[in-house]
């Protein structure tokens, strides 16, 4: 049976427990969108809560077999968009950021679309330990402002707004303190066969060759 030291132990081997209210965020917008990066940097800062986005194994029924039937890997897939909440300004100067952002994207005098490789941006997000430091992250790849959330006012209401963001995105995959690729992306892509066999078996993007 595992005692509390081993317990602990494992925490420590690990960097400690997660807190979940210790996390920072990397946004950066296009240069024609926000030419400076101190105004990607005062947008960052004002994250409030974010999520961490899952992957999901998309999956078909094999019904070719005799006898019961059973769920096979056929895809991979993501969240639609990632939400974002930010402390909001009084003169609005994070409504502004991604509203430039979108109007990079969708011209609204012209009605002209950006080409996409133009308006995407890589997000990072970072875990941190209690000393600040960087210890987990992942990076949302191809973002971009899908929808700015409408503001609702109350004279009952005195809290500090927030602004709700939601970001499009390809896909995700983890990084380490210094926004390296935790996963294949830095590594041989093999595949081991079932058959008994040991060595490794190129795998190109479609499959094994």
């Amino acid at each position: 049976m595992a005692t509390l030291d081993e317990f602990t132990a494992t925490f420590s081997e690990n960097k400690g427990p997660a807190h979940l209210n210790r996390f920072e965020c990397f946004i950066l917008s296009p240069y024609e969108a926000n030419p400076t990066l101190a105004a990607d940097r005062f947008t960052s800062l004002r994250v409030v809560s974010v999520t961490f986005p899952g992957k999901n194994i998309r999956t078909v029924t094999n019904e070719t077999v005799y006898g019961p039937t059973y769920e096979m890997a056929q895809g991979l897939t993501y969240a639609e968009s990632v939400s974002f909440s930010f402390y909001l300004s009084a003169n609005h100067i994070e409504k502004e950021y991604f509203s430039n952002w979108v109007n990079f994207i969708y011209k609204p005098d012209t009605y002209n679309l950006e080409y996409y490789d133009n308006y995407k941006r890589d997000i990072e997000l970072y875990q941190l330990d209690r000393g600040d430091n960087r210890v987990a992250g992942i990076k949302l790849a191809d973002c971009y402002p899908k929808t700015v959330g409408a503001l609702e006012y109350s004279q009952d209401n005195g809290e500090i707004g927030q602004l709700t963001v939601e970001f499009a995105f390809r896909e995700h995959y983890m990084i380490d303190g210094v926004g390296k690729a935790k996963d294949s992306r830095t590594e041989p892509r093999t595949s081991t066969r079932t058959g008994g066999e040991t060595s490794p078996v190129p795998v190109w993007e479609f499959g094994a060759l």
